[in-house]
């Protein structure tokens, strides 16, 4: 039982009306409206934006009386809830998504109540729901890692490994996997001859040298290789991407492909192109943060307003615009990486914000971010 939706996947309407019609069918006295999860969904913001601190709970008695609601006055509590699920010998599972839509305008507030919304679900809901007699409710919590580091302030590395089976991340074999099957939409002979869901790395490799060649110049260059170079580029320290990087990677780099000049015969993407697209990408990628990561967005906007003459890779700590504490929730997020005192940005930021390397620094950095 979906209880509330992110705004952002609309094509996910006609899974959550089949959700509600199968419980409408298995618990026929519900009678569930059709649009109840967007309703949840106003009744949960309208709540969140309050004024006055809302502690965990009281957030926790809310997030209840929305999932027991629907199954009749006579069930008052997740105890209840749990027995008449026995009794009726089913199960259900609820799901919350959209909890960065949810509290997006309030996470900037000085009371914190979004940091309570998210711990009142993530810690207590979860904690109370583990600990029912029959175990006939499950929840499933979609979060972003980001509000998650902000909103646990104590605890959170035993929460980390308590949850850390859960974490989707996108590894750089996936990205290379996602490159592949997208291109060879649009050109077959890119994977001929393999599966592509089941090729090892070393094959996807060879395979996208076709389309970008082994190399960001001849093969025998000094040149960076050009899949390292692009995970590189798109990464952030740990060398984790989105999938919406890689796709809007692949927009920039073939915007031109008609009119690209053919320098190497080898390849479809030229090096020049695949450079190119890198800003555009962390321009959107900056845009993200900014209606996504408040409170990220604001350490780096920091940054972005430093003077011009300033914006050197490597950074001294004499020279960064940021307190001790910013600092660190930049490493978290792998947004910045200090090696040798010196201070260093991923790609996919330094480019949004206007930074240039001093001389020879580039493949250093580039080093950092792919192993």
């Amino acid at each position: 039982m979906p209880l509330i939706s992110s705004l952002n996947i609309t094509n996910w309407n006609n899974l959550i009306e089949n959700c509600i019609e199968n419980l409408n069918q298995n618990f026929p006295h519900m009678n569930l409206n059709r649009n109840i999860v967007s309703e949840n969904f106003k009744e949960m913001k309208r709540f969140a934006e309050q004024k006055e601190r809302i502690l965990e709970s009281v957030w926790l008695e809310k997030w209840i009386r929305i999932m027991i609601r629907p199954f009749g006055e006579e069930v008052i509590s997740l105890t209840d809830l749990d027995a008449f699920l026995q009794k009726e010998h089913k199960r259900i599972v609820f799901i919350i998504d959209g909890l960065e839509d949810l509290l997006m305008n309030v996470q900037s507030d000085e009371n914190n109540n979004w940091k309570f919304a998210i711990c009142s679900v993530c810690q207590y809901l979860i904690n109370d729901i583990s600990n029912l007699n029959y175990g006939n409710i499950g929840m499933i919590v979609f979060v972003r890692k980001d509000m998650i580091e902000d909103a646990i302030e104590t605890n959170m590395e035993q929460f980390r490994n308590q949850h850390y089976r859960y974490e989707l991340n996108w590894s750089q074999k996936e990205a290379l996997l996602l490159i592949l099957w997208l291109t060879s939409r649009a050109c077959p002979a890119l994977a001929g001859g393999i599966n592509i869901l089941t090729a090892a790395r070393e094959v996807l490799v060879e395979k996208l040298s076709r389309l970008w060649g082994e190399k960001l110049g001849q093969p025998g260059s000094k040149e960076a290789y050009s899949d390292r170079w692009v995970l590189a580029a798109l990464s952030d320290f740990n060398g984790q991407l989105q999938a919406r990087d890689v796709v809007r990677f692949l927009q920039f780099a073939t915007e031109n492909y008609q009119s690209a000049k053919q320098v190497y015969p080898d390849r479809l993407i030229m090096p020049n192109e695949i450079r190119r697209a890198i800003q555009p990408c962390s321009e959107q990628k900056m845009k993200e943060i900014e209606s996504e990561m408040k409170a990220i967005y604001a350490i780096l906007e920091k940054l972005d307003r430093m003077p011009q003459e300033e914006k050197t890779l490597p950074m001294t700590l004499d020279k960064i615009v940021l307190t001790g504490e910013e600092i660190a929730r930049l490493e978290t997020q792998e947004y910045l990486k200090i090696l040798g005192k010196k201070y260093y940005l991923p790609e996919i930021i330094r480019l949004a914000l206007g930074f240039k390397y001093e001389k020879g620094v580039r493949p250093k950095v580039l080093s950092l971010l792919v192993k």
